[in-house]
């Protein structure tokens, strides 16, 4: 189980790199990534459970409702099997309706270990003068401050500094991957570009992808829950991401990429 809590910590804080960019035109698309264990140079101690294999995929459908709302499902499944040989599957769907006002965004998110369902969330959550989050199958009702921004925001100001002076910017966000909790994160922005293999971006994709590291820290803890590696391009393509947990690495690389443009003249 403890496992599965760290996984679910980067599941959907990857939709934050698909949503609407000012600066270029966000395009509709599905894609798929390939999961993998990444490499450690780290000791292991005696006595103590590792991640020796990682292994599955990610599915993203992004969609630009004609310019009213992003919505995206995504499902990630992995597999791991640790130091003492015992596996487990973990699969995570979510589903995210986001105003492009900013104003509100729905979402849900269903948990499940080796084919059983853990955890299932339906929620709301508006700003105002404070950020209200609300949620369908319970009364609870949490209250966060007003510079508490949503995953839209948060990409355009990524995308908005690739070209200044600024190394670094640091903001709170709330997207729902942890339903309780903001997350306060440190971008730091590099000058290096990378590329891929360009047979499999689609005609119209930008094949420039600016290295960035961040770093996710909740409750003014002085470490950070996990840090982050993405190679984002200015059309709010990912296609890589790096996961840095204490114990372990993830690595998501791009496998597909399929351009789903929606009608909206009729």
């Amino acid at each position: 189980m403890k496992l599965l809590k760290k996984t679910i910590i980067f599941t959907l804080l990857i939709q934050i790199f698909f949503v609407k960019i000012p600066q270029a035109k966000l395009l509709s698309f599905q894609s798929e990534y390939d999961i993998s264990l990444g490499k450690s140079d780290a000791p292991r101690l005696p006595n103590k459970t590792y991640v020796d294999k990682a292994s599955g995929y990610l599915l993203i459908d992004w969609i630009n409702n004609c310019e009213k709302s992003w919505i995206t499902t995504q499902r990630m499944m992995t597999r791991f099997i640790n130091s003492h040989g015992v596996g487990t599957v973990s699969e995570i769907n979510y589903s995210l309706n986001e105003l492009t006002n900013e104003d509100k965004m729905e979402f849900v998110l269903e948990i499940k270990e080796d084919a059983e369902i853990v955890d299932r969330h339906y929620g709301t959550a508006e700003k105002n003068e404070k950020v209200i989050v609300k949620f369908l199958q319970k009364d609870k009702i949490l209250e966060f401050s007003k510079d508490v921004i949503f995953p839209h925001r948060f990409l355009e100001e990524i995308i908005k500094n690739f070209d200044s002076e600024k190394k670094m910017i640091v903001r709170n966000v709330y997207e729902g991957t942890i339903p309780d909790k903001v997350f306060n994160i440190s971008v730091f922005l590099t000058e290096e570009i990378v590329s891929v293999d360009k047979t499999i971006l689609p005609k119209g994709v930008e094949n420039k992808f600016r290295k960035i590291r961040m770093a996710y820290y909740q409750d003014k803890q002085q470490t950070p829950v996990f840090e982050q590696t993405v190679h984002l391009n200015n059309q709010g393509i990912a296609s890589f991401f790096k996961y840095d947990y204490p114990d372990y690495s993830l690595e998501l690389n791009l496998k597909k990429l399929n351009l789903t443009p929606l009608d909206c003249k009729r």
